[in-house]
């Protein structure tokens, strides 16, 4: 098992408080099978109510309450983005949240163009660094200054280390849109099922398959990045990327 495997596995063990053995872990080649595996280990609940379906409803009335939107705006597929205006979204999501019930809070992530031009700009001026220290060799009694300076590599490296700390440090307040994982209704609706199972009222010391299943997708989806091609029958090496 890949570093990616073992990272996913110590996840659901410290998520659902179980032990999964190297010899079942060798066996779980898709997220369904993971998803069996849990359920037998967990406490398990024929609760057949749909929590999703509880929490869209809890959801959409606190939208309605607090926002003002009318009943048949927020459906299931509706985009966060399209409720939620960027100038107050941290406060209304926080808000909407805590009046449901829910205690954690949903982190939001900078718009795709500013970490791309982030990332573009800690390359290039890496680059550019080295290339100055390399046509520019300084001299200094100080070996600390030698050994940084000196080397166009080490320039660049530390370059590329403190300006890429710097502009994600000054711009955490452009943390505004969803994660994709999170861009719908429906998908917020499923992560208050995983994450707040009390506001659905779930049964205490309990998991239902809905729950495990959202769970599963979140662990997946944050380990291998694979918002648009997850399956529960997708196999983690072929079609997740797992390494």
């Amino acid at each position: 098992m890949g570093l990616d495997g073992v990272e996913i596995v110590m996840t659901v063990e410290e998520t659902f408080d179980i032990v999964i053995e190297d010899s079942e872990a060798e066996k779980l080649v898709t997220p369904g099978l993971l998803i069996e595996l849990v359920l037998s280990k967990v406490g398990r609940t024929s609760h057949t109510a749909c929590l999703t379906q509880r929490a869209f409803h809890r959801l959409r009335a606190s939208l309605m309450r607090h926002l003002g939107f009318k009943r048949n705006r927020i459906r299931p597929e509706v985009l966060l983005a399209g409720l939620f205006s960027r100038s107050t979204r941290k406060e209304r999501v926080r808000q909407i949240l805590a009046d449901i019930g829910v205690r954690q809070d949903i982190e939001l992530v900078r718009p795709n163009w500013l970490h791309h031009l982030i990332v573009v700009a800690m390359f290039f001026g890496a680059i550019a660094t080295a290339m100055f220290f390399a046509g520019h060799p300084i001299a200094s009694k100080s070996l600390l200054i030698n050994l940084v300076l000196g080397s166009p590599i080490i320039a660049g490296v530390l370059f590329l280390a403190t300006f890429g700390w710097s502009a994600f440090f000054a711009t955490r307040w452009m943390r505004i849109e969803f994660r994709p994982s999170l861009k719908t209704v429906a998908h917020l609706s499923r992560w208050i099922v995983a994450n707040a199972p009390d506001v659905v009222k779930a049964p205490p010391g309990q998991w239902t398959h809905e729950q495990v299943s959202e769970k599963i997708r979140q662990i997946v989806i944050e380990h291998l990045g694979c918002e648009e091609t997850y399956r529960e029958d997708a196999h983690f090496v072929r079609d997740l990327g797992m390494g």
